[in-house]
């Protein structure tokens, strides 16, 4: 009597084979068909770079700080105003690697820019004083903006008062007033790069998101005569 365990084993695997590769290409999302039987495009397919956008913010939220995402979060904050949280998931990256001017430069970018994430991250930065020297008056300052963002108050969102909590009974009158002053001048500004990416970042950006739709092109800052960064 003949056995088939061997000719079914082998298709078995044949059969895992084919499965993974299927999670593979499709990023390790379920694979879905139309009515017509064709493969639906996963969201990650249809717009890679706003997912290489949302996952490298994420990474950095979570502690990684590799290279490459530093990198793909600088190409991303040199688009400009609108990347205010890429800026500010890129200052945070910076101060955590011990690029403190950096990190605080991107940080207060994003913060004039009306940042609400990236006020918040400056009045800790000053109200603590573990990358810098503490102040008081920078502390309060960017804090009261935190608190009075207007796109924290349009949704609702209950903001998080641990820094005024810190400050309580820390913050002199005249600290306190100097803070007003401030806050009260405030006016929105908008960085934009006069300068151009250089090769090395531009190119891991190309390389991630082209790992997240091959053959789609980056959409990479324009520097200031109008070459994709990186000369791309």
């Amino acid at each position: 009597m003949i056995s088939h365990r061997p000719a079914r084993l082998a298709a078995l695997v044949s059969a895992c084979l084919a499965m993974l590769v299927l999670a593979a290409c499709g990023g390790g999302e379920a694979r879905k068909r139309d009515a017509n039987g064709n493969l639906v495009p996963t969201a990650r397919e249809l717009d890679p770079a706003g997912t290489l956008y949302a996952e490298t913010v994420a990474e950095a939220e979570s502690g990684n700080c590799d290279a490459d995402t530093i990198n793909v979060l600088t190409c991303f904050s040199y688009r400009g105003h609108g990347y205010e949280g890429a800026q500010t998931a890129l200052g945070q990256c910076l101060l955590r690697t011990g690029r403190t001017q950096d990190g605080l430069t991107w940080l207060r970018r994003a913060a004039e820019a009306g940042g609400a994430d990236a006020q918040k991250r400056l009045a800790q930065v000053y109200a603590n004083g573990k990358f810098v020297a503490a102040d008081n008056v920078e502390a309060a300052t960017w804090n009261k903006l935190y608190l009075r963002n207007p796109a924290l108050l349009s949704l609702g969102v209950q903001p998080d008062r641990s820094v005024a909590e810190t400050l309580n009974g820390r913050l002199t009158a005249q600290e306190n007033a100097a803070a007003d002053t401030r806050v009260n001048a405030f006016t929105p500004k908008y960085w934009q790069p006069t300068d151009a990416l250089n090769a090395e970042t531009a190119a891991t950006c190309r390389v991630r998101a082209r790992r997240m739709r091959p053959n789609v092109d980056p959409y990479l800052p324009k520097s200031p005569d109008g070459v994709g960064a990186g000369g791309y």
